[in-house]
């Protein structure tokens, strides 16, 4: 199983995704009259697990070191790099070298430089298989990287150099037009040296253990703490945009024990579940945000009834994605039509999002007597008079509803019976790795906004494509999206226009709904921007008005 596997959690549940992060915010001011304090209660659903950028394996840690780091770029609210260390970025030789300079003035909170050599060291010990780090498919565009992950090359071999203190030269084995979104990422953040050598295996498990170079330096955890507290970072190099004094954090796990607090007023933003989106869709203070994650049926095309591609259309056709959406996630979750979701790419021509043309009619709509036809088609195709499927998914309540949901649709509309497999997370992830189930229902997160985050895995070579789909078209499609076509937006573009269709007309997965997440916001919390893509928050500009 590949490392992405890991990172991602191709199997991840949607119950488990949605309740990622969560915000909320407490700066009650005691008179109108008054200044707010510039002071926040946030809450996550789970605690750090570290702040290492080669340890970090889960959002809420990555989210915990997006404030109290800072890379080259960052993502705005249309996922778009910009400059956060970077001030001017120059790419040659056909997209395979990139040339960045530094701010000369960014410190570390230690006292120390932040310098091109930083992001050098960083990089080298994350791909060095001694920190065995999940992140190492992260630099595969880089020259050297994949080879030094496996272990064969030195990671002094990686294709970077410093060109004095505040310039990076960064030479890639295949160019890619999203390479900077994946540099703002926390996985390409700076290290000081000094600081890891100084607390060694202990560097990134605590607070007093870490050094920082983002807007806010990070109090009170040690490790395994249920709270912890965000300062003003007095050594940032942009400090004079930090509105905020502080942050303080703290874990609540329960959505019924946040949202009771939140309407006593002592928290300022929750994430809601299901039931409470519904009882709040009038309410002013609800957002509905991107989770970034596409919902799917996956095939083990190795199985022969799962290899019927008409049994697979029935299927999918029989689906009613907008009740699924409407009446089982009641999150704000929207019907996927195609394996994409919005806000990945636009037409280069038109402007379209590349969800509205990829989408193939009577490949992802609601259409129960074509499916019924197509069903008919399956059990003479088979020499059956009926069917039994097993549908696996994860136990928590989300999955579990979701794939009874599933089942009777398909019994109703189709008159195949279908038995439902709910394993715990992990158990589940294990059998369907090794091949052990029929039809998988999961889920997929993406790193950045590219369509080639989802398509990638249905390549026949890639580790992820458990279901073992295999077509030549899809193959040469995207292999000419990332090799010749690579940078030439309108070529790639039809190549992955190429890629998406035929998955669908193939039906390789059944795409379900795109993931949203509904929460309450405080109006008085301004200047938060939030990734439309993926939902992400960043605190960097925010500030409470009066």
């Amino acid at each position: 199983m590949s490392l992405r596997e890991h990172k991602k959690a191709l199997f991840i549940s949607a119950g488990i995704i949605l309740i990622g992060g969560i915000f909320a915010i407490n700066a009650q001011s005691k008179s109108t009259k008054k200044t707010a304090t510039q002071d926040l209660s946030l809450y996550e659903a789970s605690n750090i697990s570290s702040l290492d950028v080669a340890k970090i394996t889960d959002g809420v840690s990555s989210n915990a070191l997006s404030q109290v780091g800072e890379g080259l770029y960052r993502l705005n609210a249309d996922s778009q790099a910009e400059n956060a260390l970077a001030t001017k970025t120059t790419i040659s030789d056909n997209g395979h070298l990139y040339t960045i300079n530094l701010k000369h003035d960014a410190k570390w909170s230690n006292g120390d430089t932040v310098t091109a050599q930083d992001f050098i060291y960083s990089w080298g010990r994350t791909l060095n298989p001694q920190s065995k780090s999940e992140f190492t498919y992260q630099f595969a565009n880089i020259k050297n990287a994949s080879a030094i992950a496996a272990g064969k090359k030195a990671p002094s071999t990686l294709g970077v150099k410093a060109v004095g203190k505040y310039q990076l030269k960064i030479t890639l084995s295949q160019p890619a037009s999203y390479f900077k979104q994946m540099l703002a990422s926390t996985t390409y953040y700076p290290l000081n040296k000094s600081a890891v050598t100084k607390y060694g295996k202990k560097y990134g498990t605590s607070s007093a253990t870490t050094v920082y170079n983002g807007p806010f330096v990070m109090k009170n955890w040690n490790g395994i703490s249920d709270s912890w507290k965000l300062e003003k970072n007095p050594t940032y190099v942009d400090k004079q945009s930090v509105k905020l004094s502080s942050i303080k954090y703290q874990v609540i796990k329960s959505p019924t024990t946040s949202y009771n607090l939140y309407q006593s007023k002592k928290l300022d933003a929750i994430t809601l579940n299901g039931e409470q989106t519904t009882q709040n869709k009038n309410n002013p203070d609800l957002k509905s945000l991107s989770s970034g994650r596409i919902g799917f049926i996956q095939y083990n095309e190795k199985n022969a009834v799962a290899a019927n591609q008409n049994l697979r259309l029935a299927i999918s056709l029989a689906i009613n994605r907008q009740q699924l959406a409407d009446k089982v996630l009641k999150n704000g979750s929207t019907p996927a039509q195609t394996f994409a979701i919005n806000n990945m790419l636009k037409n280069p021509k038109t402007g379209a999002d590349f969800t509205k043309d990829a989408h193939v009619t009577g490949t992802a709509d609601y259409q129960p007597a074509q499916a019924k036809t197509l069903y008919q088609k399956t059990l003479k195709q088979l020499h059956q008079d009926k069917l039994t499927v097993t549908l696996t998914c994860a136990n928590d309540d989300t999955s579990q509803q979701l794939a009874e949901y599933i089942q009777g649709a398909l019994s109703n509309k189709l008159g195949l019976t279908v038995k439902v497999r709910a394993l715990p997370f992990p158990s589940m992830l294990s059998n369907v790795s090794q091949g052990n189930f029929q039809l998988n229902l999961t889920s997929w997160s993406m790193d950045y906004a590219d369509p080639i985050q989802s398509l990638q895995i249905l390549e026949s070579t890639n580790n992820s494509n458990m279901g073992h789909y295999d077509s030549k078209i899809y193959d040469r499609a995207l292999t000419a999206a990332e090799g010749k076509n690579a940078l030439n937006k309108t070529a790639r573009y039809q190549d992955l226009l190429t890629a998406a269709k035929t998955a669908a007309k193939d039906q390789a997965v059944t795409p379900l709904y795109q993931g949203r997440t509904s929460t309450l916001v405080n109006p008085k919390v301004k200047g938060v921007v939030y990734n439309k893509f993926n939902g992400s928050a960043d605190y960097r500009l925010a500030h409470v008005a009066n």
